[in-house]
């Protein structure tokens, strides 16, 4: 680093700290959003979120966006009327409780189900809830429509008001790709 860069990150610092009040290495987080679709990079990327939770005593929200145009055939919602896409909503209400189930009980958590574009609705809803960070897997039960027009998390980083963590990878407990939850105690 040269000489004449160290003096202006040392003012960039006190500016921070003066700004603020307190320490430019504190960091503030209040709200963290979760979008998640079952993937196993989902659910690590859920696993972060809740140590970043409980670092900064942040709140989570877990979001699991139905995708009705992705999920069901535009003729089996005619012919349904709307039947298959209420199964949807309750099976993903019923995953995001399921899923409660591994954030700690210390850790401040709230579920939250939307229909819609997954990117679009993950970005409406961060806005909504005034997150501070998203934190989201890199890759999920996506299709070739990403392809087209890029996954949902390219579309959330380039596009969203907050920082985003993206976590890649799956977690080690993880039986395979198309498992929803890992198989736990067994």
């Amino acid at each position: 680093m040269s000489e004449k860069a160290e003096p202006q990150a040392a003012e960039i610092v006190a500016a921070i700290q003066e700004r603020q009040g307190e320490p430019a290495a504190h960091i503030k987080c209040h709200r963290i959003l979760v979008p998640t679709d079952g993937s196993g990079t989902a659910f690590k990327a859920v696993g972060q979120a809740i140590q970043l939770a409980e670092a900064t005593g942040a709140e989570l929200t877990l979001l699991m966006v139905v995708d009705y145009n992705r999920n069901v055939a535009a003729f089996e919602q005619v012919s349904l009327s709307g039947y298959v896409p209420a199964e949807l909503k309750i099976a993903a209400y019923q995953f995001l409780a399921d899923l409660m189930h591994v954030v700690p009980r210390h850790v401040r958590a709230h579920t939250r189900v939307e229909a819609g574009d997954p990117a679009e609705t993950v970005l409406d809803v961060a806005e909504q809830e005034e997150s501070d960070l998203i934190v989201m897997g890199t890759r999920g039960f996506g299709t070739f429509r990403r392809l087209l027009l890029g996954s949902v998390s390219s579309q959330v980083l380039a596009q969203a008001h907050c920082p985003v963590l993206l976590v890649k990878g799956m977690p080690e407990d993880w039986a395979d790709e198309d498992n929803f939850l890992p198989e736990w105690g067994k």
